[in-house]
């Protein structure tokens, strides 16, 4: 062979080896250290608030008295949402909440939950500060 070709075949295997060697650093390296999604409890505290208690009717002529821990990604956008606690959040909660019965929060609390977040995260402007990562309820009396 000559001298170019042997030039060429080992640019080649070693431009494979560090390829091979790279995907296998992306792929197995990040195991051991703490993924972006998640966070310290004392994070999720510092960016979040509960509610006051929130009294509704349900669609099933139950009563229900409630409160939720609602945690953001970003102070400002915990900030936000307790701003307009009284009017834009109680006002999506409780236009989520009126049409589910008693059955919903029996043995469907986290899909509950799922759709108020989804649900908070389109009031106008939040997205400025930053969304709703998730809901906790805290405390909760069906009649």
């Amino acid at each position: 062979m000559s001298k170019p070709i042997k030039v060429m075949i080992t640019i080649l295997i070693s431009l494979t080896i560090i390829g091979i060697a790279t995907i296998v650093i992306l792929v197995y390296g990040d195991q051991g250290s703490v993924s972006s999604e998640e966070r310290t409890i004392d994070d999720m505290v510092e960016n979040s608030f509960m509610t006051g208690e929130i009294r509704t009717d349900l669609a099933d002529n139950n009563f229900l008295l409630i409160q939720f821990r609602i945690v953001t990604d970003h102070e400002d956008a915990a900030e936000f949402l307790q701003k307009g606690e009284h009017f834009q959040l109680n006002n999506v909660i409780l236009k989520e909440l009126t049409v589910l019965k008693e059955e919903n929060f029996r043995s469907g609390l986290s899909e509950v939950e799922q759709q108020l977040k989804n649900h908070l995260n389109q009031i106008d402007g939040l997205q400025k500060h930053g969304k709703v990562t998730d809901i906790f309820t805290i405390d909760k009396v069906l009649q």
